[in-house]
């Protein structure tokens, strides 16, 4: 059982729900019943950081570290508490160097860490934080983002391109626009049985699509395999059958692949994307997936990630008014959208317009931690520590 206070409890679950005012007033009172509850100040801490009370965030950070040093949650409300009131980049450093060392395998208090050290202009030790959580998670894109916007100050667009195609490669946003264009959506449902499909073609298209979805890429194979027998031209699925094939590096096959769907079936927009997918990991190629993703944009006016591609392929072209333009277009449809937010860095960055180009990694940051609802993670692990050691 947690020894907290029934108030500290209800604060804890008021923020939750998202009712800020009455959780601010149960925080304060936690705190009345007991001034060492550090959790409570912490708590408190986050409240003011979501209304942009970055002094008040501070101190109640602060005073949470004081009375506990090895509460990972208020390293992270007092870091981006510094970061988001700006100016204070030598103690953003010092507070995700003592996150990383309370919390080493968070991966995100070492990618901080590192945009916190560049922002201070300190790059060799923002590269090092960078990779040492990549060490830590591979699969990190915003890690592997930095990686290539330091990348471009260094060497230049040519460079870093390939950074930034990796990144996208990680990022999930990806593949669930593939899957938006395929009309896959998470459900909560497992995908089905290979072996309990009916053998019928839309059974199969459905079934791989949703074992592709869940990354099943051999299940969804066999059951391809099984549609392409009865009829080797279906648009559909050769564009799910080039997706796997580019899911697995093997870029020259999910490009003819894609190609034939596209010939059989012109308006094919899994297919178009694969193709410009393929297009874009190709050296030399940008122009043409340029013009596939111009075309995808235009079928896809209203998703922000078919502009993101469209930017990203211009970019590697060296248009980078248009580019910026297509990036804008996706922040404007979808703040939130990281990848567009570090493109849109890059290409400030690359028209040496370094303080608006920093300002998009700051929200690229913002909304990525918001994402992945790290204040709350953080703080249920605290809380299964605590138990554990009452």
């Amino acid at each position: 059982m947690s020894g907290r206070s029934r108030q500290a409890l209800l604060a804890e679950g008021l923020a939750r729900q998202g009712a800020l005012e009455p959780a601010v007033e149960a925080c304060v009172e936690a705190i009345r019943l007991d001034d060492a509850d550090a959790r409570s100040r912490a708590l408190l801490g986050e409240l003011m950081l979501a209304v942009d009370a970055y002094d008040e965030a501070i101190a109640a950070a602060t005073h949470a570290i004081e009375l506990d040093p090895d509460l990972a949650v208020a390293y992270l409300v007092l870091g981006l508490a510094y970061e988001r009131r700006g100016g204070t980049w030598d103690q953003a450093v010092l507070v995700w160097h003592e996150l990383a060392e309370v919390a080493p395998t968070l991966t995100t208090a070492h990618v901080q860490l590192g945009e916190a050290f560049s922002s201070a202009g300190f790059e060799a030790e923002a590269i090092d934080a960078w990779r040492h959580a990549l060490e830590l998670d591979p699969t990190e894109p915003r890690a592997m983002y930095d990686l290539a916007v330091a990348a471009l100050k260094r060497e230049g667009v040519p460079t870093a391109l390939p950074g930034f195609r990796k990144a996208g490669d990680l990022d999930p946003s990806q593949d669930d626009f593939f899957f938006e264009l395929a009309g896959v959506y998470d459900d909560g449902q497992p995908a089905p049985d290979p072996a309990e499909v009916p053998p019928d073609r839309d059974a199969r298209l459905h079934a791989a699509a949703a074992l592709a979805f869940e990354e099943d890429y051999f299940g969804a194979a066999d059951l391809l395999r099984l549609a392409l027998d009865e009829n080797p031209e279906d648009a559909e699925v050769l564009a799910l059958a080039a997706f796997l094939y580019l899911k697995q590096e093997a870029t020259n096959e999910a490009m003819a692949l894609a190609l034939r769907s596209l010939a059989i079936s012109p308006r094919t927009r899994t297919a178009v994307y694969v193709l410009g997918v393929a297009f874009s990991r190709r050296p030399g190629m940008n122009g043409h997936a340029a013009r596939v993703f111009s075309a995808l944009a235009a079928a896809e006016p209203d998703r922000p990630m078919s502009h993101v591609l469209l930017a990203e392929s211009l970019l590697g072209e060296g248009r980078y008014t248009e580019s910026a333009a297509a990036y804008r277009r996706a922040v404007q449809m979808d703040p939130s959208c990281v990848r567009a937010r570090f493109g849109l860095a890059a290409v400030l960055l690359a028209e040496d317009r370094h303080a608006e180009s920093a300002w998009e990694v700051r929200q690229a940051a913002y909304y990525d931690t918001r994402r992945q609802d790290l204040f709350w993670r953080l703080w249920d692990m605290t809380g299964e520590a605590a138990d554990a050691d009452s």
